[in-house]
């Protein structure tokens, strides 16, 4: 980056903004820009304001797909795509000169119309975030959310993975979720959403939300320490342990009496390379468990060992050595 350092936040922000969404950066810029991200308080705000101007310029739709960072909380910046025809710093502090102060409004001021946000996790990221609202999500490992919040709306669509929101109160606007045939709505609660490969589940620590199948239009309302999830197009009820609910926001998992197989998906949001399962029959089996992000390895030795099975590392395309469970 070429910007002094007692150049104005916003002209370093935007900067960083070119840099990074250039797909040339390196480690060591990555590192450098979180330095210059925890430097100052007035970093992160100008670097929201930043990618709000970018947005609002509307200069590529595939930067629109790209998860935008406006939470308080900012995850570590990740390695971006190559994209096409993509402003230079100079080319967008010009563009910021001729819409004048206007452009660089507050970040929450900009989008309270209800501009479409969308978010993106890589493995083994989690990302914390400040809706405008008020509302804040935790978004797991490989995870796609995208967020419309608004004077009027506040809507969000999970495309992928899991999400846990802790929902601001507001009577006036009903905060839904939507994922793979489920809608969840709520006023003021705390709830996660789980997209699985069996299907969508919401999870209630604290609060009451509605869910309804929107292909059928089945609906029941769960409270803290209960579970919906869709199966086979038919919402099913369960008790679960509310303190239990997304532990992954704290780099923890614990499951009870889970197959296997749902057991390893979701350890694959976290752990790269990741893990096969070798049979249907083997990842079919029930186990009970409860490990930190760091002890996945030594818990796939554990849980192989009690199956009665063993652990095949192996080499993928890319290099990675990848674990394999076999009975």
């Amino acid at each position: 980056m070429t910007a002094q350092k007692d150049a104005p936040p916003i002209e370093q922000a935007l900067e960083w903004l070119a840099l990074r969404c250039g797909g040339q950066t390196s480690a060591a810029d990555r590192r450098a820009f979180e330095t210059w991200l925890a430097a100052s308080p007035d970093h992160a705000v100008a670097y929201a304001e930043a990618e709000a101007l970018w947005a609002r310029l509307d200069w590529s739709e595939a930067l629109n797909q790209q998860s935008l960072s406006s939470a308080v909380e900012v995850s570590a910046p990740k390695p971006m795509m190559r994209r096409k025809a993509l402003p230079s710093r100079r080319g967008l502090m010009a563009m910021a000169a001729g819409l004048g102060a206007a452009a660089l409004t507050p970040l929450a001021l900009h989008l309270s119309s209800g501009e479409r946000r969308r978010f993106e996790t890589e493995v083994g990221e989690i990302r914390h975030l400040s809706l405008e609202d008020g509302s804040r999500v935790s978004l797991g490992g490989r995870s796609v959310l995208a967020t419309r919040v608004g004077d009027r709306v506040r809507h969000m669509r999970l495309d992928a993975g899991e999400a846990f929101f802790d929902v601001a109160h507001d009577e006036t606007r009903v905060f839904t979720v939507i994922g793979a045939g489920l809608k969840a709505e709520a006023l003021g609660t705390a709830f996660e959403v789980r997209l699985g490969d069996h299907g969508p589940e919401v999870f209630v620590e604290e609060g009451r939300v509605r869910v309804t199948a929107t292909a059928t239009g089945e609906q029941t309302v769960i409270g803290a320490g209960e579970r919906a999830a869709l199966r086979g197009g038919t919402l099913k009820r369960a008790a679960i342990n509310p303190a239990g609910v997304a532990p992954w926001r704290r780099q923890r998992f614990s499951f009870i009496d889970q197959p296997l197989s749902e057991v390893v998906a979701e350890v694959n949001r976290y752990y790269r390379p990741g893990v096969t399962i070798a049979s249907p029959q083997l990842g079919a089996r029930k186990v009970t468990a409860a490990f930190t992000i760091e002890q996945i390895p030594q818990a796939l030795e554990s849980l192989a060992q009690e199956l009665g099975g063993h652990l095949v590392r192996r080499r993928n395309a890319e290099g990675e050595i990848q674990m394999m469970l076999k009975s």
